[in-house]
């Protein structure tokens, strides 16, 4: 019966091109892998590996079961995740880069009587998608553009995930004062035809190409523009230099990074912010998202559909 180890063992030497390689990686020694290895090949009655004095390479063999290697582990992975979401007291999130959403948590946190176990993951909105289907998220939170909801309801619905509308705002451009248009509180397109961007991701749900998508006129601005996976890197760059950003307005009374200033695009374009989940929110899961929920109605009371200033 082949092992679960087995397969993790495998799976590493082939990616390390080394049983040394694979040994550092593991934590375990070059004779524990090279037995574990032929143990495997004894047991599956193929050679999984060409043995050469610059290291090893998997044989035609070895190529077929790395691939079913994967799937297994990746379901296994899969399996555990399931498992921890079930887990009283524990929370796992995934979301775009928002300080609001990081404001949102900490508050969350605060408000709760007992310890809650947190789980934060940022990524694009590919990988929100990924991170709830594959259940190493309850929740998925993104900020989708108006023209863009009718793909993600298809994405979602073929990959057996649902998803609610929390709130609904205008989509902004962020710069620092280097920036020409640092003191306005309106920027025409015409305007932002010639501006150097910096974007957060460029998958297919980004705010970028929703505004690609609205208008082609910008794509080529889009296209040329820096790409970082880092939150902070960005904020620095936009206070530093003359580097723009399409974003939307912070929410929940969280002030803007020292330096940065935002443009209410005009004419107006519409984002929404979602939640993505798999199953029906339950437990500590569906506690955020109606303390979510409360607090959005909150903000919709004391500043209206949108906030218009900065804060």
């Amino acid at each position: 019966m082949i092992e679960l180890k087995q397969l993790q063992f495998f799976t590493a030497c082939v990616e390390e091109g080394s049983f040394s390689r694979a040994a550092e990686v593991l934590y375990t020694s070059q004779p524990n892998i090279s037995k574990v290895i032929r143990e495997l090949e004894q047991e599956l009655g193929m050679q999984l590996f060409e043995r050469g004095g610059r290291g090893i390479s998997p044989t035609a063999d070895g190529k077929t079961l790395y691939r079913y290697a994967m799937e297994m582990l990746q379901r296994e992975q899969t399996i555990a995740d399931l498992s921890k979401s079930r887990r009283a007291n524990t929370l796992r999130l995934s979301f775009n880069q928002s300080r609001s959403i990081a404001r949102a948590i900490t508050d969350y946190r605060d408000s709760r009587p007992e310890a809650v176990d947190m789980q934060l993951l940022e990524g694009n909105t590919e990988s929100v998608l990924r991170d709830v289907e594959q259940y190493r998220s309850d929740l998925g939170f993104a900020f989708i553009m108006d023209v863009q909801m009718p793909a993600l309801y298809y994405n979602l619905q073929r990959r057996g995930m649902h998803c609610e509308v929390l709130h609904q705002t205008n989509v902004y451009v962020s710069m620092g004062e280097k920036n020409r248009y640092s003191r306005s509180r309106i920027i025409k397109v015409r305007e932002m035809l010639n501006q150097n961007y910096i974007r957060y991701s460029d998958d297919f749900f980004s705010l970028e190409n929703g505004l690609c998508s609205i208008l082609p006129v910008m794509r080529p601005a889009m296209e040329r523009a820096l790409i970082s996976t880092s939150g902070q890197v960005i904020l620095n760059l936009l206070a530093d230099t003359d580097l723009c950003n399409i974003c939307v307005m912070p929410v929940f009374a969280v002030r803007l990074y020292e330096g940065v200033r935002m443009a209410l695009i005009e004419p107006g374009i519409l984002a929404n912010h979602v939640c993505i989940f798999r199953e029906t929110p339950s437990g500590e899961a569906a506690a955020f998202l109606e303390y979510l929920r409360s607090r959005y109605r909150q903000e919709l009371r004391i500043t209206g559909n949108d906030r218009k200033e900065p804060v």
